[in-house]
Order: C-alpha cells, then sequence, then structure tokens
C-alpha cells in the first residue's frame, strides 16, 4: 500500500484577501499542480494508482487535488477533511508575518522553544498537531490503515494494521503533512517539523505499507519529490 502526501501548489498571499486563511492558487501554482498530477499518473505503468484523494476545507489544498484528479486517467473521489486544514492565522498581521517569513525562511532564525510558544497572530503549532492527529487516526482506520503496537525488549513500538488493496492520496499543507508524516513514520512530533522537513509546494512525500510480521511500518521512499519541476518552479 502506498501513501502519497502532497503538499498544496504555490498560493496567493494578498493583505486585500477577504480570509487571511484561504488564497487561491497563482497561475504558477496552477502549473506546479497539473505538472504533479501528470507524474503520479505516469506511475500507473509501474501499477500505482489512486481512487481517493483527501484534501482540506481550504481553497489552495482543494484547487490542488482538482488539478491532480484532472490529469489521472481513472476516476478519483474527492474526500474533504476539516482536519487536514492549516495552522489558523488569526488576523491578516498573521497572514503578512508568515508570508514574508516563508518567503525568507525566517523561520530558521526563531529559537525552538519559540515554537513551543507559538507565533504572534497565528495557531499554536502544537495545539494544531494535537487536534490534527486523533482525527488523522480514524480517518486512516476508517480507510483500512489501523495504528496498532507491537512489543519489543524496548517495549511497545507503533505498527500498522493493513486490511486495504488501495492506495491513498492526501493533498495537505506544509503543516499538516510534517504532523502526518511524524505520526507515520513514528518519530517524535516537534512543531518545528515543518522547518526540518523542508516541503515544497505541489511536492510528494511517497510512502510504502513494509511487512513487519503480521502488521506493518511504513518507510519513506521519497520526500519533497519535486524533479518535474524546473528550478524555477520550485517554492516554499
Amino acid at each position: 500500500m502506498f501513501i502519497f502526501l502532497v503538499r498544496h501548489a504555490q498560493p496567493l498571499w494578498r493583505e486585500e484577501a477577504k480570509d487571511p486563511n484561504n488564497p487561491e492558487l497563482t497561475e504558477l501554482g496552477i502549473e506546479q499542480g497539473k505538472i504533479t498530477g501528470n507524474y503520479i499518473n505516469l506511475l500507473k505503468s509501474m501499477d500505482i494508482t489512486f481512487d481517493t484523494i483527501w484534501h482540506s476545507e481550504l481553497t489552495r489544498s482543494r484547487q490542488t487535488a482538482e488539478l491532480i484528479s484532472k490529469e489521472l486517467d481513472n476516476n478519483i473521489r474527492m474526500s474533504e477533511h476539516s482536519w487536514l486544514n492549516e495552522v489558523k492565522l488569526l488576523d491578516f498581521k498573521g497572514m503578512k508575518e508568515y508570508a514574508e517569513r516563508s518567503e525568507k525562511s525566517d523561520f530558521n532564525a526563531v529559537e525552538l522553544d519559540k515554537w513551543y510558544e507559538g507565533f504572534e497572530s497565528m495557531e499554536n503549532f502544537v495545539d494544531h498537531a494535537n487536534n490534527l492527529t486523533p482525527h488523522f487516526y480514524q480517518s486512516l482506520e476508517d480507510f483500512g490503515v489501523k495504528k496498532s503496537y507491537q512489543q519489543t525488549r524496548n517495549g511497545d513500538e507503533k505498527v500498522w494494521e493493513i486490511t486495504t488493496d488501495k492506495n491513498l492520496l492526501i493533498v495537505g499543507h506544509g503543516g499538516t503533512n510534517s504532523v502526518m508524516l511524524s505520526e507515520l513514520l513514528s518519530f517524535d512530533f516537534k512543531p518545528w517539523n515543518v522547518v526540518r522537513l523542508g516541503i515544497d509546494h505541489a511536492s510528494i512525500a511517497m510512502l510504502v505499507g513494509v511487512s513487519v510480521g503480521k502488521e506493518h511500518i511504513f518507510r519513506l521512499q521519497k520526500l519533497n519529490d519535486t524533479h518535474l519541476l524546473s528550478p524555477e518552479k520550485i517554492t516554499r
């Protein structure tokens, strides 16, 4: 079983927008989404296909999912999940701060403890992760991927009971995808994982289920895959 985590394509951050949390895609973002969708469609030659896309309520995630779905040869079901929404910007000041920090990589200059406290005019990263995680587990279980544990000499280790033969495509956000990667790969969540993982717009994280006894773990095949985008079209 494959799980692909795709970050939405490039959004248009504008101070005059009606909702600071919900920008649409730029022209470049639309192109990025199409290219990513075309690449995913090519994987059918390796028998990797998808018939379900999860996306958030936010326009940039939904638009990217729609662009990808139009590139696929097979019919695909779109499924919207509010728990996939990105860390909230509380006002337009938060939007401006986020856009400026994202473009200039200023997040890298912030001391780690600040990430626990959170940033002014933005939802706390820890609170966001704590809200997302139980809904993610439940949605996975409904899909046929249930969290379980195996006992080892070092204590209980997280594994997965996979009862589906379907693959899953998720179009999320930098923050949400970093949380889901932490959970699927069983490494500790840190509020700065979004910086540590470095997830570009329209990039793909590819995970595959690997048997460990009667259960499975997920192996990271690719992270931040943007190889079909030319360098000038790669954005974060």
